[in-house]
């Protein structure tokens, strides 16, 4: 299932990159946030799924602090109005900034990705984190008030108004973002809660516990209360003050 599931992801990127390349698609940035978020959110996780499968288990992965610098620099990067507009003429350029995208986004996922960088709660803390700088664009995309891709806007004809046009992808950025990253956040949270309770039941009978030390018996009767010489006990007899001594 996992394998199917990672070649999967791997047609989606290919498709998504092929048609963007292609240069047919509608001219709109609600069109460039789909590809991208289709390509970081949805291709990118699915591709590594079946990394630890099989005997030659691909273990490559980025460290946590690089990797999600690297996530955000390709997100925001890839809405920035000069970029955008670049990836909307399609292209051979097209081909390599969304493989770039992609590449990124395959170092962010690796961290979390079985066999996995970081593991339970750090993990799903690690995808918290990772969150946030990756939700940026979406929510100046929503709250700007005015059209920041004018440029693109003014290349070709929009089948839609530019200013609802950029609030739209922002909508679609932060959809893909939040669900996308719950679902991550669920399943690792999962995965560690069931793990401590495996954890906790092996140790009631089925984990191997621990032997004491072998002691001599001595000690042993020591460490239990027990001594094993009794105390000699001094039989001191005291005179009544004042009684006459002979």
């Amino acid at each position: 299932m996992r394998r199917r599931l990672a070649w999967g992801g791997r047609g989606l990127a290919a498709v998504v990159i092929v048609a963007a390349a292609s240069g047919k698609l509608p001219h709109l940035v609600l069109t460039q946030a789909v590809v991208s978020s289709l390509l970081t959110m949805v291709a990118a996780p699915l591709c590594l799924l079946d990394r630890g499968t099989g005997e030659s288990r691909r273990r490559w992965s980025v460290p946590a602090f690089p990797a999600v610098v690297l996530m955000s620099v390709g997100t925001i990067g890839s809405q920035l109005p000069p970029v955008v507009a670049l990836i909307g003429e399609g292209g051979p350029v097209t081909v390599v900034a969304l493989v770039g995208l992609l590449l990124m986004s395959l170092a962010f996922w690796s961290v979390v990705m079985p066999p996995a960088r970081l593991r339970g709660l750090i993990a799903a803390g690690y995808v918290v984190i990772g969150s946030m700088p990756i939700s940026m664009p979406a929510m100046f995309l929503i709250t700007l008030p005015r059209d920041i891709y004018t440029a693109f806007h003014a290349a070709a004809p929009s089948p839609m108004p530019a200013l609802d046009d950029q609030t739209f992808s922002g909508f679609v950025l932060f959809v893909f973002v939040k669900v996308t990253l719950f679902v991550a956040f669920s399943c690792l949270f999962l995965s560690a809660v069931s793990e401590a309770a495996d954890d906790e039941r092996g140790g009631e009978g089925g984990r191997e516990r621990r032997q004491p030390p072998a002691l001599p018996g001595w000690v042993r009767e020591i460490l239990s209360g027990h001594p094993t010489v009794e105390e000699p006990q001094a039989d001191v007899s005291r005179e009544p003050v004042g009684a006459e001594r002979g």
